[in-house]
């Protein structure tokens, strides 16, 4: 699948809160986990565990609380036969503890992910507690996925196609069966601010996530097979359009876009490329039937509805141009994507956030390009960004390496890692 996903494009790749001013400053490269042993401390961001004893006080009485009603609830199941649970909190509130003492400092950091949640949150979960773990010095020990919402086949196998596609372990440690001694990051990331003191340092996490991302870039791109056996390569442009429907509805503007407005969006992209004269085909990706796109159907959008999710995602990677959805799913796809991406920015509210959300509001890289609430964009932005695909699309055709320049944008999008 990845492979002819590749043909098509004509691409090869070498696989080979938070107000408070910076005061950090990176000395050396982010290490990877067999590294971090040998590196200064100054490389990491130092924690900033001292807490209001009243903010301990009542962290420790209230998790104490928590654990021994699950406790209870544990004992009463086994007394009537019924398979007891695992207690996330109980294991945290030993494992700060020990930290808080100095017996037992917080070395290690691993992500079981969520089971409620979809594919690309739980990849998201991992990425953050990849970047969480290089910020601090810590191990990272990668769980592989067991549960994954959404499942289009048996849980076994959904779970184990997207451990594969996103690769996320690839060159981590695995985490053993023991997990004492490694804090589960998806259970307890907004109560680590209580060791680390990270929540005061949203924007360099995020600083540092963002940094990191062509290390995943990397990881994805790791299993995949396309430099030798990548077909001559071919001028024509792909825009992805994302769609999020099945699970949303027009009441949830949070997640939810109107044809109307993707359509504006659509729209504008075809009359751009349209005036470069450039080949090119628009697909839309969703959930539904063809009767509720009939609008962007007639707008000559070829429609691929309900189709395999595993497939769906290599087909926003893959795109030249990806038209994002509100949600993790997309958000997944254009941080793994080389492609220009148009997204309608979030507005975060709420101390229940990740570092990486950061850039669900703001532009990471100029090949994003924010749209507004309409649909409507900056075309001058998005033109200048496809001058730059159009140009490697054709130096790639050709066999030539792109041309030297300053443009990040070009070097991305032939080598995603190097």
């Amino acid at each position: 699948m990845a492979a002819s996903l590749c043909r098509r494009r004509g691409k090869a790749y070498d696989t080979k809160s938070n107000s408070e001013v910076w005061t950090f400053r990176l000395k050396s490269i982010m290490p990877t986990n067999q590294e971090s042993d040998s590196q200064n401390l100054n490389s990491f961001l130092l924690p900033r565990s001292v807490k209001h004893p009243f903010v301990v006080l009542r962290f420790l009485l209230a998790a104490a609380g928590i654990s021994a009603w699950r406790s209870l609830k544990n004992a009463i199941k086994v007394l009537i036969g019924r398979k007891t649970s695992f207690n996330e909190n109980s294991l945290f509130l030993r494992q700060y503890v020990l930290h808080l003492t100095g017996l037992r400092p917080i070395r290690k950091i691993t992500c079981t992910g969520l089971p409620s949640e979809g594919a690309g949150s739980q990849a998201l979960m991992v990425m953050n507690a990849i970047n969480f773990a290089r910020s601090f010095g810590l191990a990272y020990l990668h769980a592989p996925f067991t549960q994954v919402q959404h499942a289009e086949r048996p849980m076994e196998q959904w779970a184990a196609a997207w451990e594969s596609l996103f690769n996320l372990g690839a060159g981590e440690a695995l985490c053993g069966v023991d997990r004492r001694g490694a804090v589960n990051f998806s259970y307890n990331f907004t109560d680590l601010d209580l060791c680390f003191g990270w929540r005061c340092r949203g924007d360099e996490l995020a600083d540092r996530f963002k940094a990191i991302i062509p290390e995943f870039r990397h990881k994805y791109y790791l299993n995949k097979v396309y430099l030798n056996n990548a077909p001559p390569a071919t001028h024509e442009v792909t825009v992805a359009v994302h769609i999020r429907r099945g699970d949303v509805s027009p009441v949830d503007p949070g997640y939810f876009t109107s044809n109307e407005t993707i359509l504006r969006t659509v729209t504008a992209v075809r009359s751009i490329l349209d005036a470069r004269k450039a080949n090119y085909r628009i697909r839309l990706y969703s959930q539904g039937k063809s009767a509720d796109f009939e609008d962007l159907s007639q707008a000559g959008v070829e429609l691929f509805l309900d189709a395999d999710a595993l497939w769906t995602m290599q087909e926003l990677i893959e795109a030249d141009i990806l038209i994002m959805a509100k949600g993790c799913f997309s958000y997944y796809a254009a941080l793994i994507s080389d492609g220009i991406k148009i997204f309608e920015p979030e507005t975060l509210s709420g101390d229940d956030f990740l570092p990486s959300w950061k850039w669900r509001s703001l532009p990471p890289t100029e090949t994003w390009v924010p749209c507004r609430a309409d649909g409507s964009f900056d075309r001058a932005l998005f033109e200048c960004q496809l001058l730059l695909v159009i140009q490697a699309k054709t130096n790639a055709a050709v066999k030539l390496p792109p041309a030297d320049s300053d443009q990040k944008s070009i070097n991305e999008r032939t080598v995603p890692y190097s």
